[in-house]
């Protein structure tokens, strides 16, 4: 007997590197849904490179025998992947409906780990280089997860509402916070004044997402922090303390070890979401330092995974625009007889800021370069950097109307201090005449 599969969801990881025109529009500007989807239908038809050749999505070992007790199938896509389930057709008020084969129990986890196949990714993708704690990217559709366990996302992302900007946040180059509605991202210009330059978009990926940790994790603090003497303490959600302790140092404390004993928390991926799963990590300390940050544990048998960041899906997440089965225990689609669409499966994305740097021009000889664009570039020595940063993109954009190179994948990109360059090298040219 052939065996059905439906979609039962889809996930898109929406990249800016990768979905931006040469006009310098990104795939951020386009709003309505239908827009969107035709936006990225565009970049498939025409075998653009996406953000799947540098991510691989993994079912743990520990959730394979889940996923194949209830005929669950992943579906890589063109930016993204989608999960298939065998199902058995039925009817409802006249429209077709699939139910599960195997029934998908309230709770279910349905995790999917995102693992660089490369080190590229990290060079174009945007994010913080120093961590405040050792930790990876939890994305998902249970909104008891969010930072400070509130309900931080929108559908349909799976990322968590961004941080308020907040002046006592050491922030590092192109990370991502909002004010009074309109999301920046942070940088020093050359004059050593914080600058926040505004981005279109509202639902990125941020540092409220990274907060899955290992039970062993390091925490760090900065310089300017000057602790001495920290307490660290970790809860659950009915506020029992499951680690505690308090160190000392005679000079500015850097880092510490956390070392929690795994069997006294509730950790993912597990055969179903246990029903407090969220911790909440607070640092108090000397001269003021007072921290705290929502945590969940990721299982011991994955430590060993170099992974990014991970996608736990949730049957029932008691949220009905991120359900993936209807209350009636079926899939949220529908058909006409003649099977068209008459509601799609739901789609979730995850929308990702590339790296936002200085680029910075060198020429390839060595030769000093001339200061011929002093609008939009200004030099520094021998090179011309650009004076505000500029996101990077996988096809050349332009800068302020100036056709410059944009950052191959193989370009570095260094921190230097509290700025974030990208290293070009260029010929001689009509735009990067030789000085002086």
């Amino acid at each position: 007997m052939q065996v059905i599969y439906k979609i039962l969801f889809e996930v898109r990881l929406l990249h800016e590197f990768f979905l931006t025109r040469s006009d310098g529009s990104s795939i951020f500007d386009v709003t309505p849904a239908p827009a969107r989807d035709a936006f990225l239908q565009d970049f498939s038809n025409r075998s653009q490179r996406s953000v799947n050749s540098d991510i691989d999505y993994i079912i743990p070992d520990i959730s394979q025998r889940l996923l194949n007790n209830y005929r669950l199938k992943l579906i890589p896509t063109y930016s993204g992947f989608k999960i298939a389930i065998a199902v058995d057709p039925t009817t409802d008020s006249g429209k077709i409906g699939y139910k599960p084969v195997a029934p998908l129990p309230p709770g279910l986890n349905i995790p999917i780990l995102l693992v660089r196949s490369n080190t590229e990714f990290d060079r174009y993708t945007n994010g913080r280089f120093k961590q405040i704690f050792d930790s990876i990217y939890y994305l998902s559709n249970d909104n008891s997860s969010g930072a400070n366990g509130n309900t931080v996302r929108t559908f349909p992302f799976l990322t968590c509402a961004i941080p308020v900007q907040s002046d006592t946040t050491a922030y590092e180059q192109g990370e991502l916070s909002q004010s009074a509605g309109t999301v920046n991202a942070f940088y020093l210009d050359a004059g050593g004044v914080n600058k926040f330059a505004p981005v279109t978009g509202k639902n990125f990926l941020n540092e409220n997402d990274r907060n899955l940790v290992a039970a062993s994790f390091e925490y760090y603090f900065l310089p300017a922090d000057n602790v001495k003497t920290a307490t660290f303490i970790i809860t659950g959600k009915d506020n029992k303390v499951v680690y505690k302790t308090t160190i000392k140092s005679d000079s500015p404390l850097q880092t510490h070890l956390l070392q929690v004993d795994q069997r006294s928390v509730n950790a993912i991926p597990s055969t179903q979401l246990a029903a407090s799963y969220v911790y909440t990590l607070a640092v108090t300390g000397d001269n003021g330092y007072n921290k705290s940050y929502n945590i969940i544990f990721l299982n011991e048998t994955l430590n060993s995974l170099a992974a990014w960041g991970m996608i736990n899906i949730v049957n029932q997440p008691g949220s009905s625009p991120y359900s993936i089965i209807d209350g009636k225990g079926m899939l949220i689609a529908r058909y006409n007889p003649d099977k068209t669409t008459v509601i799609a499966p739901p789609v979730f994305e995850i929308c990702i800021k590339s790296r936002f740097s200085f680029w910075r021009y060198s020429n390839d000889e060595g030769s000093p370069l001339k200061d011929s664009h002093p609008a939009v570039l200004r030099l520094t020595g021998n090179n011309l950097v650009t004076l505000v940063p500029k996101s990077h993109t996988y096809a050349p954009t332009p800068v302020q109307g100036l056709a410059l190179p944009n950052p191959k994948l193989s370009n570095p990109v260094s921190p230097e201090g509290q700025q974030i360059f990208a290293d070009i090298l260029v010929p001689k040219s009509d735009i990067f005449p030789s000085g002086p």
